[in-house]
């Protein structure tokens, strides 16, 4: 079962792609595609952990992470985690640049649910790609 993790951040947005998940229109192929969204609680992460310390989570546990802003601005930061420890068998992270968005703009939001699909579905084929965009 693919389980996106919804960084601490965007909750809020993460919620509302996993409800607009639910609608009639989706509902089928998230059950066929068996993907599930999580936050940082339900999985026992903390919400201050340090950027390199959720991307190590994320591939222990064999999680996706869904984020926005997570940047290059220390060594321990996600791009730098990336570069450094990503291997071609490391897991996507799936970025979302424009989060608020999901919450104005429907056809925004379906184009990110269809993009977060469509990379669950290629699951072995986006691996060791590192950061990928939403949609």
């Amino acid at each position: 079962m693919p389980v996106v993790l919804i960084d601490a951040n965007i909750e809020g947005q993460g919620a509302h792609i996993w409800m607009r998940m639910q609608t009639s229109e989706w509902r089928d192929i998230t059950a066929g595609l068996d993907v599930t969204l999580r936050t940082f609680r339900e999985v026992g992460l903390d919400a201050a952990s340090a950027d390199n310390v959720v991307w190590q989570f994320c591939q222990a546990q064999g999680y996706y992470l869904l984020t926005s802003n997570r940047n290059e601005d220390s060594a321990d930061s996600l791009e730098a985690t990336i570069r450094r420890e990503g291997m071609p068998t490391s897991l996507a992270v799936f970025t979302l640049p424009l989060a608020d968005r999901v919450y104005n703009d429907p056809d925004f939001l379906d184009r990110v649910v269809e993009k977060l699909f469509d990379y669950v579905f290629y699951a072995d084929n986006i691996r060791g790609a590192g950061r990928l965009y939403l949609p």
